[in-house]
């Protein structure tokens, strides 16, 4: 009866999680900002003119044979910008030079910048790959586009040499996302993303719990995913709504055709520190004679990539506990907008989540002190039974006469394990959000912690966290015999070797949570003293059965 009420509240938990992910409310949808109007002069590429072209303009006029001969005289920059990023655009191949996000800062305090320093010769974000056309790149990387600044926010970069020819149409929206044209009167060619991502220190490499910047597609089959350590040529279908790109823990390059299209890794060897070239990652997109598409090159914000719904939101992958990921992140949201501090935050979910599990942890508990009670019995039984090993007739009485005596005791084994095993997804899941909440980096909680997505250099967390390990292992009721509890010693030291190089809000979730736990056993230690003074249980037959 009590498995059968365990599982119904689980189910009836897991069904409360799924109503929450349908009827909770979706964020809106941005809207894109207005594109500007168009004087006819400026439409067609007039020299001087200041009048801005609507998004369908440039969409309107792809070179699809080659044009006449166009060109810069020297190399220059442009850029465009918004109040989240400035992109700055070289004419030197028409590829992004420079992509500074303005709220976000790099490990010294200054605008994150996204485009990766690379030595020269290699690509850069929107450079164009032509595979098995090596004169092809050659002619595209080294181009001078003429430049027209064609908007406030858009601009036009027109290249031929009579033979060939390429336009490149970029414009920015109020936020992330960019609107792409790009025409070749050429052979067929692959639009890039990256190579690699943001710029991360060394030091920021050691002390954080990065992942490197891999190649992400949305294919038809679901997500794609490759690392620099298993990076090899290959490429994927995408589907009308998929998208491909770059990506690390918090930050994504990604191109969204507007058609079906094709994605392709692309591998760059770098000089590294020692004598082996280090593999840097970059995605193509390809076209074939022309690519729309849009492209995101910003924060893995869940609730900005949400508001673009374009898929986007699924590179921020909760695993296989999302369903409970979402509301626990929304959460934390809440809480920090009412206190501020997102190590604060942090600790009230912890609250609320110990509280709600404090049920399934009483009961576990007190199945533990029931089992507890019950090893002088149980061994006693074994015992009887200890030279009659290998006979399975023995065996079978021993189990009935241990089933008896759980019966007499109104123990169900059962009931220590289960409610541990419900609690266990709610904390993975809790976990998964605080690896990958771009929200906690560089954010400050108290005294010595300056960024809660870094470890904690001192390793003060990670001490607290042990001791508050051994503290609960000391107040659990255990059965098990002095061997096994040397073992079980050592396993707070194991987790604070696990922890030591994880982000430090993740320590401080695990140390809150062991206090928080602490305390429910303090406070459960005195409702089993209470429970000790009730009457023996029923079931006294039973019981001298099992004794016999």
């Amino acid at each position: 009866m009590e498995t059968r009420r365990l599982l119904l509240a689980a189910g009836l938990s897991l069904g409360v999680l799924l109503l929450w992910e349908w009827l909770a409310p979706k964020p809106a949808r941005r809207p894109p900002a207005p594109p500007p109007a168009v004087t006819a002069a400026a439409s067609a590429g007039a020299p001087g003119s200041t009048a801005s072209t609507p998004a369908a303009s440039i969409a309107s006029t792809p070179p699809v044979a080659p044009a006449p001969p166009a060109a810069a005289e020297k190399e220059t920059s442009e850029s465009i910008e918004n109040p989240v990023l400035r992109a700055t655009f070289t004419n030197r191949g028409g590829v992004l030079s420079s992509l500074v996000l303005k709220q976000y800062q790099d490990e010294q305090g200054r605008p994150l910048e996204l485009v990766r320093t690379l030595p020269a010769g290699l690509p850069r974000p929107f450079a164009l790959e032509f595979p098995g056309n090596a004169e092809a790149k050659k002619k595209a990387d080294g181009a001078l586009f003429a430049v027209e600044r064609v908007g406030e926010r858009a601009l036009r970069m027109r290249w031929s040499d009579g033979a060939m020819s390429v336009t490149k149409e970029v414009s920015v929206d109020a936020g992330y996302l960019f609107d792409v044209h790009v025409a070749v009167a050429g052979p067929a060619f692959y639009v890039l993303a990256g190579p690699g991502l943001r710029n991360p220190a060394e030091h920021e490499q050691v002390s954080r719990y990065v992942m490197p910047a891999s190649i992400v597609a949305a294919t038809s089959g679901g997500l794609e995913l490759m690392s620099p350590l298993k990076a090899k040529e290959q490429a994927w279908p995408l589907p009308a709504k998929g998208f491909a790109g770059i990506e690390d823990n918090y930050f994504l390059e990604a191109f969204i055709p507007h058609a079906p299209s094709e994605a392709r890794a692309f591998l760059y060897a770098v000089p590294g520190a020692g004598e082996k070239p280090v593999p840097v990652l970059a995605t193509g997109v390809k076209g074939d004679g022309r690519l729309d598409g849009n492209a995101y090159i910003g924060p893995k914000d869940v609730s900005v990539l949400e508001s673009y719904q374009l898929n986007l939101e699924r590179t921020v992958d909760f695993g296989w506990y999302g369903i409970l990921a979402r509301p626990l992140l929304w959460m934390l949201k809440k809480a920090h907008s009412f206190v501020g501090n997102w190590g604060v935050a942090i600790l009230l979910v912890t609250f609320v989540i110990r509280l709600a599990l404090f049920p399934l942890t009483a009961k576990s508990y007190s199945s533990m002190k029931k089992m507890q009670k019950l090893t002088p019995k149980m061994n006693a039984i074994r015992d009887k039974y200890k030279k009659a090993k290998t006979d399975a007739t023995q065996r079978a009485k021993m189990n009935q006469e241990l089933m008896a005596l759980y019966q007499a005791e109104g123990y169900n084994p059962m009931s220590g394990c289960l409610p541990m095993l419900l609690q266990l997804p709610i904390l993975v899941a809790f976990y998964n959000v605080l690896s990958k909440t771009i929200e906690l980096r560089h954010a400050p909680f108290v005294f010595w912690i300056k960024d809660l997505s870094a470890i904690d250099s001192s390793y003060v967390l990670v001490v607290l966290m042990i001791v508050s390990m051994y503290a609960q292992q000391a107040m659990t009721p255990s059965t098990l015999d002095p061997a096994q509890k040397k073992i079980f010693m050592f396993m707070p030291v194991i987790w604070g070797f696990f922890l030591k190089d994880m982000p430090s809000g993740l320590v401080l979730y695990w140390l809150f949570s062991n206090l928080l736990t602490i305390v429910q056993q303090l406070v459960m230690n005195r409702i089993v003293k209470e429970d000790d003074s009730s009457p023996p249980p029923r079931g006294a037959k039973a019981l001298k059965q099992a004794r016999a």
